[in-house]
């Protein structure tokens, strides 16, 4: 752990310098301040660091989408967002940083890997550009891809990939990483990121690990759209070797030395031992009243006791015991949401501690991809095995966030959750739900992909027939500047709206 932790320091701070070093001091028709090459190994960094900054910090902390849309939290001063207002301006913020901040860095670590033939170097940047490109196609659809972040090469306004062909591009990136890094390779082969890797160090066969657990997730989100390839795709992802405990998790693990912190907690109000300002959001009563509903132990680690139990004006609210948790509507227009600040629970200290890890993918959520693939007969074992995966990754959430084993053992024993044939399906998402609090838009994909957990729209939904979005509308600066690929994107996928469908929805699509 302490490792991983002087990894991000060094790693940030390798980022910082890069276009501050320059040996050639006697090269006057040189500028020292922009080397016209950056060498992987500092690129590299940088990239991971802000990829998990774009992901679990711009889209999942509050007032975001990703931390209300699949109803884990519900905001009391600034509730726009829960109802499903969106503001075209966030889409451009989002887009500008993926594109500008770990897209082009990827790009151009992975161009320079490759000429140097460093299959070391060259996996591991393919598994984080397909964790960032597969989140961008999960926003927005269609978008670029195979021409993106080429300025170098005089492309300035690029085409618009399906999203279908841009997941056929990931899945195969992927299975092509696991195979060409090897942790025993000699010469110049082995050459890889070392303890400028701010994910594992420099660890090889985690990276294959991630490259398969991700190659999982990307096959497992072709379910609707084309089942067959998710079940092959699935299946080569499982067999190649994923994820086999807690220690394997693809995460940024945060020094929390007040520099470099948990994003959550950069947020978050001063007092509550953080640098930030905000303190608008509580848990949603869909999140809590599941969990009051399951007796499950995770609700003292994702949640905080209310300040008020009571009631007063606030509308929709039961009135609970002192130290007892309730959530908010999602939904409430500002004057009603306001009355909510005492009332619903804050988040948990630990969410947004200084040193909380970041997730990229955990263990828990690649045992519930195997549940899933075991029950549908994907791989081998069916129901018998993918009730042994389910219970894995119950444990594995659990354990994650420090649950007790006592605890875990009453949890799984109960008959509500007990994994029942019958409701496979149900109960394997819901569980991986609750286990994805603050990886928001990955359980948002997932309800988008089996409309589980079944989740009612929020109050005062602003979208067509009050739907909960399946997309996000593209940026307001691609009219400017690329607007022709931009409306040809548009008219493929038949329009621009947030409860628009995308490929991946299939026959999940309202």
């Amino acid at each position: 752990m302490m490792h991983r932790q002087l990894t991000v320091v060094a790693s940030l701070a390798l980022a910082l310098v890069a276009g501050a070093c320059d040996s050639g001091l006697t090269d006057v028709n040189r500028n020292p301040n922009a080397p016209e090459t950056v060498d992987p190994s500092l690129l590299f960094p940088q990239a991971v660091v802000s990829s998990i900054d774009r992901v679990r910090s711009d889209l999942e902390i509050t007032p975001s989408a990703f931390a209300h849309w699949p109803q884990y939290m519900a905001e009391f001063q600034y509730p726009e967002i829960s109802y499903y207002q969106f503001r075209p301006t966030t889409s451009d913020g989002w887009w500008a940083n993926f594109y500008n901040g770990p897209i082009e860095d990827l790009g151009q670590a992975l161009r320079l890997a490759q000429t140097r033939n460093l299959p070391n170097m060259i996996g591991p940047i393919l598994v984080v550009r397909a964790f960032d490109y597969s989140t961008m196609t999960g926003l927005w659809g269609d978008i670029p891809f195979s021409q993106a972040a080429q300025g170098d090469a005089g492309i300035f306004t690029p085409v618009y990939d399906s999203q279908q062909s841009i997941y056929d591009s990931l899945l195969t990136n992927l299975a092509d990483a696991n195979t060409m890094m090897n942790a025993n390779a000699t010469g110049p082969s082995a050459l890889g990121f070392g303890s400028q890797d701010p994910v594992y160090g420099g660890d090889i066969d985690l990276w294959k690990k991630f490259a398969n657990s991700l190659r999982a997730r990307l096959g497992l989100n072709l379910s609707e759209a084309n089942p067959s390839k998710a079940a092959a795709e699935v299946a080569a992802a499982i067999a190649a070797g994923g994820f086999t405990s807690n220690a394997d998790n693809a995460q940024i693990v945060w020094p929390g030395d007040g520099i470099n912190d948990n994003p959550w907690c950069a947020t978050q109000l001063e007092g509550d031992g953080c640098g930030g300002t905000r303190d608008d959001a509580r848990m949603s009563a869909t999140l809590i009243d599941t969990l009051n509903s399951l007796n499950d132990p995770r609700i003292a680690v994702y949640a905080r006791p209310v300040q008020d139990p009571t009631c007063g004006n606030a509308p929709g609210c039961t009135p609970v015991a002192a130290g007892e948790f309730r959530g908010q509507p999602n939904g409430l227009e500002a004057g009603d949401a306001n009355l909510w600040g005492t009332k619903a629970s804050r988040l948990g200290t630990q969410v947004f501690a200084p040193d909380q890890p970041s997730y990229f993918m955990t263990y828990a959520e690649f045992s519930f991809i195997k549940a899933e693939a075991a029950h549908r007969g994907w791989i081998a074992g069916g129901d018998a095995a993918a009730a042994t995966y389910y219970n894995q990754g119950i444990t594995a959430s659990m354990e994650q966030w420090g649950v007790d084993a006592a605890d875990i053992a009453a949890y799984l024993a109960q008959a509500s959750v007990v994994y029942n044939p019958a409701t496979a399906m149900q109960q394997i998402i819901l569980q991986k739900w609750i286990a994805l609090y603050t990886q928001g838009f990955e359980a948002w994909s997932e309800w988008r992909r089996t409309g589980y957990p079944n989740l009612t729209p929020a109050l005062n939904a602003q979208t067509t027939n009050g739907l909960i979005p399946r997309r996000v509308v593209y940026p307001q600066t691609e009219q400017s500047f690329n607007n022709t690929n931009l409306q040809a994107a548009i008219t493929s996928q038949g329009g621009d709206a947030l409860e628009k469908c995308l490929w991946l929805d299939g026959a999940t699509c309202p």
